[in-house]
């Protein structure tokens, strides 16, 4: 069976309009499918700070149409490791060459900007395949598995051909396939905050914070016994116009504990506890005057015994929820949502007539490379040298070498998962076409 020949457009159900659901969205969209969207809130409250968006995340964003520079990126150039106390710097990865590479630029982009223009893609009529349509205020109750009928808290249900549970990390579509997490608070939590360049410029503060850069300072364990759970990362987002910060300390230092998704502005103080004290004064200046500051409690889940169940699939963080420490997190959801769409595309028409056989191929493609940055992000958050990137330079410091087998940026964008799919499908249809052959002998 070849081409379009068996095709069949299927009804999705998305559950979940984060950067994961809305790419799952147009994947699905784009391959030729009529997708809905349910979001538990508005997308007024979108909140958040930057996210990177490497090389094996925009392939995908090419693949759905969308050109990233109206996502408002920064282009970047370098990752630098910074000492906590003085900021000297410890190592670099440069990035100058990564477009000649790997064919794509290292993008950071705000959140918000990101998820703005998936939205579009989306929902717009122009653009390849049927608008997608989006239910806001629909928080998921229930999914039965045998009708493939998803069930919201404010009475409206849908029965669909596919249902995807990209309903994050507290997802109720996980719990309703069986999966049972194991799940503990992590030893370190983060406040998230922003600082506006034209602020730092007005101020004259440190020029070297808005330069085309992820930045980190601490990260391992310092001097004087300052746990390696201290760390900052500081990245330029939205046309370099915002310098994000995720500030991350000791979990017993926080001064919030609760769950949801909307906050009231944390004070500076709330970030500057304990060893910040010691922390560069000129990355101080910098958290001084910073605004949008908003707690993110952190948790370790141990990757999950499965992702599919009958025609539900999970996806993002309700799949593999991770440590930030790589920098994959949302890039990880994007592949998820790229494997999706080309497993359920008119070039392989046998799994839109067998979705339970496809989301089995979906799951064999994406979890063991998912897991494998889940894990390797576990390792960053005891080390920053094993961050993507410090994993290739050499580092003075031997505390801040990475080990043997740590994930690099080569292993990240070698990967083609179009060939990888292909290979899969080739060994499936092998199989079940050999029986027939034996037949004719």
């Amino acid at each position: 069976m070849s081409g379009s020949q068996g095709f069949k457009q299927l009804h999705v159900a998305v559950v979940g309009g984060g950067i994961g659901g809305l790419a799952a969205a147009l994947s699905m969209r784009r391959a030729g499918h009529r997708v809905d969207i349910f979001e538990r809130r508005g997308f007024d409250v979108e909140v958040g700070a930057s996210i990177s968006c490497a090389a094996n995340g925009s392939a995908h964003l090419e693949d759905w149409g969308i050109d990233v520079k109206s996502m408002a990126p920064v282009a970047l150039m370098k990752l630098t490791m910074r000492d906590w106390e003085t900021g000297q710097i410890q190592g670099v990865y440069d990035l100058s060459d990564y477009e000649k590479e790997w064919g794509r630029v290292y993008w950071m982009l705000h959140r918000q900007d990101m998820h703005k223009v998936l939205l579009q893609a989306a929902t717009s009529a122009e653009g390849p395949g049927i608008p997608c349509q989006v239910h806001n205020n629909s928080v998921c109750d229930t999914v039965d598995l045998e009708t493939n009928t998803v069930r919201f808290l404010n009475g409206t249900s849908m029965t669909a051909d596919l249902i995807v549970g990209a309903d994050g990390i507290r997802s109720v579509v996980r719990e309703q396939i069986g999966v049972k997490p194991d799940i503990k608070s992590s030893p370190q939590t983060c406040y998230r905050c922003n600082v506006l360049t034209e602020d730092i410029k007005r101020l004259g503060l440190v020029k070297h914070s808005y330069e085309p850069a992820i930045q980190f300072w601490g990260g391992s364990e310092g001097k004087n016994g300052r746990s390696k759970y201290y760390k900052i990362v500081m990245a330029p987002c939205s046309n370099g116009e915002v310098v994000s910060f995720y500030c991350f300390m000791p979990t017993e230092l926080t001064n919030h504990r609760e769950e949801g998704f909307t906050f009231q502005e944390a004070p500076v103080s709330d970030i500057l506890q304990g060893r910040y004290s010691d922390l560069d004064p000129e990355c101080v200046a910098l958290l001084k005057n910073s605004k949008e500051r908003m707690p993110w409690r952190l948790y370790v889940h141990q990757p999950y015994t499965h992702w599919v169940n009958k025609k539900v699939c999970l996806l993002g963080d309700a799949a593999h929820p991770m440590m930030p420490h790589q920098s994959q997190g949302a890039v990880q959801a994007i592949e998820d949502a790229g494997a999706l769409g080309i497993i359920f595309s008119t070039k392989y028409p046998e799994f839109t007539r067998d979705v339970e056989a496809g989301l089995r191929l979906y799951q064999a493609i994406r979890k063991p490379r998912a897991t494998r940055v889940q894990e390797a992000s576990a390792k960053a958050t005891e080390n920053v040298g094993e961050r993507i990137g410090f994993t290739s330079i050499k580092v003075e410091e031997e505390t801040l070498r990475a080990k043997d087998g740590a994930l690099t940026v080569a292993e990240m964008n070698e990967y083609n998962m179009h060939n990888h799919v292909a290979a899969e499908v080739a060994k499936i249809r092998n199989a079940r076409n050999a029986p027939q052959e034996m037949a004719h002998l």
